[in-house]
């Protein structure tokens, strides 16, 4: 049995300093397109949905998707939404990201990576040799404030 805990805390901290690598740097300035409010739900632009194909739902609690995606070189994945969702890189590779409307950015994934990342549509791609395994949690609330 595997369990997994994500602890936050409402506090921020706006004197944030990063001091990571290039890729950390792009994943970052890329997810911090924030938005104060959530998106209305459409079941049709679910990951879950879209992503049906290459994704293993682990748990769907406390307003909570926990699912783990698995992108072979060359598998793609059509335009879909995410709200709020933290994604944990468990097996890395390349792959490039495309927000609607917007043009793609590669990002190599190193295993271990973790990200918290805000609401956002995007499409997505394996660009790499190797295939990617990630551990997404979406979460279907509003933002404490």
């Amino acid at each position: 049995m595997t369990a997994c805990f994500l602890i936050a805390c409402n506090d921020a901290d706006d004197t944030t300093e990063i001091n990571a690598s290039d890729t950390t740097t792009a994943v970052t300035s890329y997810a911090n397109s924030d938005t104060s409010s959530m998106p209305a739900y459409d079941a049709a632009m679910d990951p879950l949905t879209v992503e049906a194909a290459f994704s293993r739902k682990l748990g769907d609690t406390l307003d909570i998707k926990m699912y783990e995606v698995t992108l072979k070189p060359g598998d793609s994945v059509a335009l879909h939404t995410h709200p709020d969702h933290t994604l944990y890189v468990v097996q890395g590779g390349k792959i490039i990201i495309t927000p609607q409307g917007g043009e793609g950015q590669e990002l190599d994934l190193k295993t271990g990576m973790g990200m918290i990342m805000a609401t956002q549509t995007h499409s997505g791609k394996n660009i790499g040799n190797t295939t990617v395994k990630l551990l997404v949690s979406d979460v279907y609330r509003p933002r404490g404030k």
